[in-house]
């Protein structure tokens, strides 16, 4: 429900002090003009004093909404139960206990619009400054769409039952996550099995992911079990093992991703079609547009790990600082899909990667050094350094992209110069075809991230 300024005399009169009401004001952000012992957050305006905290202990089985005026506090995992829908308000705070998850089961949705001036944040329980990754699980969506395993069961989920996703319904939607932020959320249950800062199950390309950041997650920052989900605008930072990690499928489509990777992580992105079967279908082919990758350079990182017969492409990308190399290609099937052009990543700009600055992929002979669990000779003694470097992929090898300051850990900005505007592809119709320059940010003007991110530290 919307209202006037004109109308809050007479709320006022009619509620009284201490009422719970929220009134949401378009102008509220900038103006800041609330009726008398109000206050404003951002685009809502919501009653002065200590929120109420509400404990979630229980699966939603009826439709739910969740309002600003109010934090929600996870306690263990819950579940949206199937035909449900979960609707959370722009502004709202949503806390995890230790062991905590919200799970939106295959048959439910999640409703989470936030706006830039009013984002939806979930983050750790934990009072600000003592908040770690991995305090909480996460948030995880499961739909009906196309995965490449029958049966699938998402790991890392306490009640099996209630983990079953896929189907065939590729244009189904999981909901809508829009101007939302994750914090401090991940675990490992058991080895090889954990849950990340955002999980998104078989989702079909009616889910809506657009505007959503994940900070300090302490396994992956996004992973995406199959299904057709789409994502725009994501910024992934400080991820404990891999920024973005796709597998068992995923046949979407991606554009304006960013991701910064923290100096325990491991790849920006990990690529899988699956383990068990790497040819299955449907395979792992996502179709990515302006991507940035960016590593302080600590440890042995990757930009991009592709492995287990995925497919894909990306396109007009930037990849900056990884101390190993930017990419690496495992698997004679993963080498298979590369080689027919069905796993491409064409027109990128390379800077500052591997030893020296400019070692960008590995040779057969690096392979040779390599323990088996880093990729030693998996591929057949394919060359990435010379297949990558081949003119017709139109990348760019030590061309500073001059990000403007992409290690500020308080508020790094990723926005490239003008250089990035040379050499790239045009979006097909499906994407913003306006998006003529590499990376995940145009070289001018304000960059998206503007106004609903934060990256703390703790």
């Amino acid at each position: 429900m919307r209202f006037t300024r004109h109308a809050t005399a007479w709320l006022g009169a009619l509620f009284g002090a201490g009422c719970s009401l929220l009134v949401e004001f378009p102008e509220c952000a900038e103006s800041r003009d609330c009726m008398p012992g109000w206050d404003c957050v951002a685009a809502v305006c919501v009653e002065s004093g200590e929120l109420e905290v509400v404990e979630v202990a229980e699966a939603i089985r009826a439709d739910a909404e969740w309002t600003a005026d109010r934090v929600y506090r996870l306690k263990g995992e819950i579940f949206v139960e199937p035909g449900k829908t979960l609707t959370i308000r722009a502004g709202t705070t949503i806390q995890g206990d230790e062991g905590s998850a919200l799970i939106v089961r295959r048959g439910a949705r999640l409703e989470a619009r936030g706006n830039v001036h009013a984002p939806i944040v979930f983050t750790s329980s934990r009072p600000a400054g003592e908040r770690l990754p991995g305090d909480w699980g996460g948030v995880t969506l499961m739909g009906s769409a196309a995965v490449n395993e029958p049966g699938a069961v998402l790991e890392g989920v306490g009640d099996a039952a209630a983990a079953v996703y896929g189907g065939d319904d590729d244009g189904s939607s999981c909901g809508v996550l829009e101007y939302v932020r994750i914090e401090f959320a991940g675990f490992a249950v058991l080895k090889d099995a954990e849950l990340n800062g955002l999980t998104l199950a078989g989702c079909g390309a009616g889910t809506v992911v657009d505007h959503v950041q994940v900070h300090l997650a302490k396994d992956d920052g996004l992973e995406i079990f199959g299904g057709a989900v789409g994502l725009r605008h994501v910024l992934i930072t400080r991820p404990q093992d891999d920024g973005l990690d796709w597998d068992r499928g995923w046949h979407g489509t991606g554009q304006f991703v960013a991701i910064v990777q923290d100096e325990l992580g491991d790849n920006g992105i990990e690529a899988d079609n699956w383990t068990d079967m790497p040819d299955a279908e449907p395979r792992s082919r996502p179709v990515i547009y302006n991507l940035t990758a960016v590593s302080s350079g600590a440890g042995s990182q990757r930009g991009v790990t592709f492995k287990e017969g995925t497919g894909g492409a990306i396109n007009n990308a930037v990849f900056v600082g990884h101390s190993l190399e930017a990419i690496d290609v495992r698997g004679a099937e993963t080498v298979a899909q590369m080689m027919q052009r069905r796993l491409t990543v064409e027109h990128a700009l390379f800077f500052k990667i591997g030893a020296g600055g400019s070692h960008f992929f590995p040779t057969p002979e690096d392979e040779q050094t390599m323990t088996p669990e880093d990729g030693r000779d998996d591929d057949a003694s394919f060359d990435e350094d010379a297949f990558l470097r081949d003119p017709s992929h139109g990348h760019r090898f030590g061309v500073d992209p001059q990000l403007v300051d992409p290690f500020n850990r308080e508020a790094p900005d990723l926005r490239p110069g003008p250089i990035a505007r040379e050499g790239v592809l045009m979006p097909p119709p499906e994407f913003d075809e306006g998006a003529l320059y590499a990376g995940a940010f145009a070289p001018d003007g304000e960059p998206w991230t503007a106004g609903w991110t934060a990256f703390p530290e703790g």
